[in-house]
Order: structure tokens, then sequence, then C-alpha cells
């Protein structure tokens, strides 16, 4: 038995029925539909929707609730006031405005997942005087969790320092992230040759990168070795202290 347009749209009942180029597409409520949507203008979503093939649009798309989705390409304006999760691609040539945050999950090689700039009021326990000493002595450590699994950390620390050099006298710094086993990711040093002041690079900025495969909590450190005869190195804590972490996709 055929079924005419006039008779659907006559009916009290819950479902609608599209009719596009002679063929009839039955919508239940909530919104499922197993086939191909093609529609020439704009799409108003106000529940929630679910599609498990193809969404092609040409106008603008508005979804003010969450949608399931897998492949979706998009040629107007795409507006999302909820939340969206897209198990496909998604391709939009228009433009994409949100009230909301965009979070990815996976990044390229290079790509910057966070940053983190800390000032000398995050580093409270910060040591400022390195007297000499056979071992090294610890400037600093923090805690610090990675976003992602298969990251990059590089991690820069800089600080003003001063101290008064002379003969053979040296000193080394050292860049640390532990994980459960301590990693060294940089080291830079200073030294004076007799009294022509000093003959090197100097200890600070130091940079190192670390190779992160996990989101567990990692210790970055900065250790001094103060490897004068007599001479203290006074650190200063102030707006010249600061320690940037940057995680990158790899």
């Amino acid at each position: 038995m055929s079924l005419s347009i006039r008779t659907v749209a006559s009916k009290r009942s819950i479902n609608q029925v599209l009719q596009s180029k002679n063929t009839l597409a039955q919508f239940a409520q909530p919104v499922y539909y197993n086939g191909n949507l093609s529609i020439h203008q704009d799409l108003w979503v106000g529940g929630n929707e679910q599609l498990n093939g193809n969404l092609s649009i040409g106008g603008n798309l508005t979804v003010s609730y969450l949608t399931v989705r897998n492949n979706e390409q998009v040629n107007g304006n795409l507006t999302v006031n909820g939340n969206e999760q897209i198990g496909g691609n998604l391709t939009v040539t228009g433009n994409v405005d949100t009230t909301g945050t965009i979070s990815a999950r996976t990044f390229l090689p290079g790509q910057v997942i966070n940053v983190s700039m800390l000032t000398n009021a995050n580093l409270p326990t910060m040591t400022r005087t390195i007297t000499p000493s056979p071992t090294a002595t610890n400037v600093f450590s923090i805690t610090f969790t990675p976003k992602y699994s298969n990251s990059y950390l590089i991690v820069e620390f800089q600080t003003v320092y001063s101290l008064i050099g002379a003969g053979s006298d040296n000193s080394f710094a050292y860049l640390y992230v532990n994980d459960g086993t301590d990693y060294q990711i940089g080291k830079t040093y200073q030294q004076w040759n007799n009294t022509s002041g000093t003959r090197s690079g100097v200890l600070f900025p130091l940079v190192g990168r670390y190779t992160n495969s996990n989101t567990s909590a990692k210790t970055i450190r900065v250790d001094l070795h103060n490897q004068t005869d007599a001479d203290p190195i006074t650190l200063e804590s102030d707006i010249s202290t600061w320690l940037k972490i940057t995680e990158i996709g790899r």
C-alpha cells in the first residue's frame, strides 16, 4: 500500500517523514538514521543526534547538545553550544565557532601540547647560596605531570647569579628529570683562567629535552656544583628567575 505525503503529514505521530527527490527518509524520536543524509539548507538540532552514515551539509549546522558521528563534512559554518564527539574525521571549509573548549587527544610531532611558565614564587624552596663543595647542591625540585603519553618535555631554566672567580675556579650546573630513574638532560659550566676572568660560557640559561612515554608525575630539578676554592655562588630569586616547560608531540 502506497503512502502519500499528505497522509503522513496528517497523522499525529512522534515520527517524522521527509521527502527529498521522491525518496522517503523516516526519523524516529530521538533521531536515528542508518543511511546517508544530504541537506541543502540549514540543519538545526535541539536534542541528541546520532548518525552512523555520512553527514553532508551545504548550509549551516547548529547543535545545542551532544552529537556522535563517523565522518562529517560541513561547507558552511559550524556552531556548537554543547559537547561534540566525533568518531571519524571532521572537515570544515567554513568557520568553527564554539563557546566551549577544543581539546585535542592526539598530537603531531612538534605540535605544542602545553606550556608552563613558572616564576620564582613557584620555586619557594630554591637554594640561594651555593658554597664550595665536593658534591653538587640541589637548587630546586618540582613535580610536573605531562598531559600526553608520547611527547617531549623541553625544560629551560634561567636566573641571575653572581660570584667571584679567579685562578682555575670552575662550576657546573645540571638539569635532571626523574621518573623513577635520574636522567641528566642538560649541563653547563663556567671556568676562570688565572686573572683574565671567565674563559667559557656561563651557568644559565640551562636547557634540556626529556623523552616522555607516560602521564605519570616527573621530578624536574637543577643541581649546581660549586668547584671554586672558597667563593660562594649567589643565585637571585626575582623577575630574572624562570622555569619554562614545553610539552610537544613526538
